[in-house]
């Protein structure tokens, strides 16, 4: 079959490249109309706990002081909320296995089926129901991001399979969504280049586009002469952070591959987790998703801190079983966790959305799938909630609820603040937290 035409190539390219909002391009007629900008939820995941104590807040509402872990939001102080009290009980079981049970269950709010084979069963995650009203006007109803690769085969913990470890989007009952690890397919996904091309196809589209700006940049040229001169500096902004993650995208996963090459693994865990991040803000601020989940790590992950000074693996350590060193190491884990949170959210703060940020119509929803490590406690669970999402949630506070409370109930708050018509959601979400708004 002959390789398609270079022109033909760049076209498929550019048909996927988006651009912000930008209200001086609209026409005439709606510049007195203040621009609707969309709402955006993402869901961030961190495994194997935080430990509360260093955590919470000794004060509730907005005069308290964040605690060791939680200190790295500070430069965010008033863009974020800590909420205390919730509770995930449909992971609780007399059986081992609270690591794939709570992360099953960490956006479904349902039981887990306890199986190593092919009959999961769950329910369907709250970024799927968001998406069903969300992303209906997108490229992608939704993003499913993560850190670490890995299948959904076989007993990943306890006879539970590794469906329930490595993902928490749940499309239904039976089908987990799984994430996107590698750094350059993302860009390739988000930003135009089919991954699947035979080598030659490959081969004639590296040439044919040495960039995707390259090509977008005499269209953004032509778009920039009639802006305003602050659409223009969004332009500008939009063009060089795309430009920007390309580049370190390629040089995490190994740089230019020959034809048919698979691209290298990173070589750097914070900058995976920092380019990951720079790509979820570049598909919410073109608008190509509304909703996305992010996975910083698997259930039960072993992932070392060699770079913070803690070599040990990450789930061994978090059965701390009272020893002051283990304790200390989760402490600074915890704490690395809560940085990266406060880069994603300040990277969202800086970034132009209309007469706003991207940050002001966007929920981030951070947590884990237990509390304590040594208790697989489901209860009081530890959860950071960021942005306004356009008035739904009023931050800069420590709201402590009623304990054991559903954290089913946040996320039916969350569905119910960007449009979605529901009632209910998972098993126990029923009550809205009317407090969350202020």
């Amino acid at each position: 079959m002959r390789a398609p035409s270079r022109r033909l190539l760049l076209r498929s390219a550019l048909a996927t490249v988006a651009l912000p909002l930008l209200p001086s391009a609209l026409p005439r007629a709606s510049w007195a109309e203040a621009p609707v900008r969309p709402q955006r939820l993402l869901f961030y995941y961190v495994p194997n706990g935080i430990q509360t104590t260093w955590f919470t807040p000794d004060q509730a509402g907005d005069d308290f002081e964040f605690g060791d872990i939680s200190a790295p939001l500070e430069p965010v102080r008033d863009r974020v909320s800590i909420l205390t009290g919730f509770a995930n009980v449909q992971a609780e079981d007399a059986v081992a296995g609270d690591h794939a049970r709570g992360t099953g269950s960490f956006l479904t709010g349902v039981p887990i089926r306890r199986t190593a084979g092919s009959d999961v069963q769950n329910g369907v995650s709250v970024d799927q129901v968001a998406a069903g009203v969300l992303g209906r006007d997108t490229l992608f109803p939704s993003l499913q991001v993560g850190i670490q690769p890995g299948g959904n085969t076989g007993d990943c913990t306890a006879g539970y399979s590794c469906a329930y470890t490595r993902n928490v989007a749940w499309a239904d009952d039976s089908t987990p969504l799984p994430n996107i690890t590698d750094p350059r397919v993302l860009f390739e996904r988000l930003f135009g280049v089919a991954t699947a091309l035979d080598p030659q196809t490959r081969q004639l589209r590296a040439l044919a586009r040495a960039s995707v700006l390259d090509e977008v940049l005499g269209e953004a040229t032509t778009l920039s002469a009639r802006l305003g001169a602050d659409d223009r500096a969004k332009l500008d902004q939009y063009l060089t952070a795309v430009r920007e993650v390309e580049v370190r995208a390629s040089a995490l996963g190994g740089g230019g591959c020959a034809s048919g090459d698979p691209p290298g693994e990173p070589t750097s865990y914070p900058a995976h987790v920092d380019v990951m991040h720079d790509m979820l803000v570049l598909a919410l601020q073109c608008d190509l998703s509304r909703v996305a989940t992010f996975m910083l790590g698997e259930a039960a992950s072993n992932q070392t801190y060699d770079f913070i000074g803690v070599p040990g693996a990450h789930h061994a350590t978090s059965h701390h079983q009272g020893q002051a060193q283990l304790l200390a190491d989760l402490v600074k884990i915890g704490a690395w966790e809560v940085e990266q949170l406060t880069g994603l959210v300040s990277k969202l703060a800086a970034t132009p959305d209309g007469d706003g940020t991207l940050l002001d119509s966007t929920l981030v929803c951070w947590s884990s799938e237990i509390s304590d490590g040594n208790s697989h406690s489901h209860r009081d669970l530890p959860v950071i909630l960021c942005g306004e999402g356009g008035g739904v949630h009023a931050p800069g506070r420590h709201l402590v609820v009623e304990a054991d409370r559903p954290i089913a109930d946040l996320f039916l708050t969350l569905l119910q603040g960007v449009g979605v018509e529901t009632d209910a959601f998972g098993a126990d979400g029923l009550v809205p937290v009317a407090e969350l708004a202020g």
